[in-house]
């Protein structure tokens, strides 16, 4: 599997996630709620799993990653996953050709890496936008939002009433 294959589809699919989240809102403050107090809204963490979409691809192809937008208004944030969408939609296969290997330097919180192409779509990226996008759900899923796994992922349905938690003991 090449890196365009790799990064390109769970990219489009991160981007496909945010409306569906988004409309499951029963009130659009419930992207202000936070897991943590010291850690992003709901709103701040789709913005940043969606800003990975061009922090990803941009140095893939070697090019600067623009200043992503933190608008946690929910217009914006869905027009920002319609824009990262655009993004990915006009991407030729050909723009990663020699991505793999590509020396991509970057700050992660506060340290300073250096990775292969590679290592930087597949290792830190991608794991960083799953990871935004996940904390998203589960921040407006605690404020009340009636959001379920298939809304996050797209593939799972459950009926009403559905748990995932069980009863019985797995030992």
């Amino acid at each position: 599997m090449d890196l365009y294959d790799a990064t390109i589809p769970p990219l489009k699919r991160l981007t496909d996630a945010v409306p569906r989240l988004l409309a499951c809102l029963d009130d659009p403050k419930q992207l202000e709620a936070r897991l943590a107090p010291d850690g992003f809204t709901a709103a701040g963490h789709f913005c940043v799993a969606l800003g990975y979409v061009a922090r990803t691809v941009m140095p893939l192809m070697g090019d600067e990653v623009p200043e992503m937008p933190m608008d946690t208004d929910p217009g914006a944030i869905l027009a920002l996953a319609h824009d990262m969408r655009f993004l990915l939609d006009q991407l030729d296969r050909a723009a990663l050709d020699g991505a793999e290997t590509r020396k991509i330097d970057h700050i992660a919180g506060e340290a300073a890496l250096a990775q292969t192409g590679r290592d930087y779509a597949l290792l830190y990226a991608l794991p960083n936008a799953q990871f935004h996008l996940t904390l998203a759900y589960a921040t407006v899923r605690m404020a009340g939002a009636k959001v379920g796994k298939g809304d996050l992922d797209g593939f799972h349905i459950y009926g009403a009433g559905t748990t995932l938690v069980s009863d019985t003991p797995l030992n």
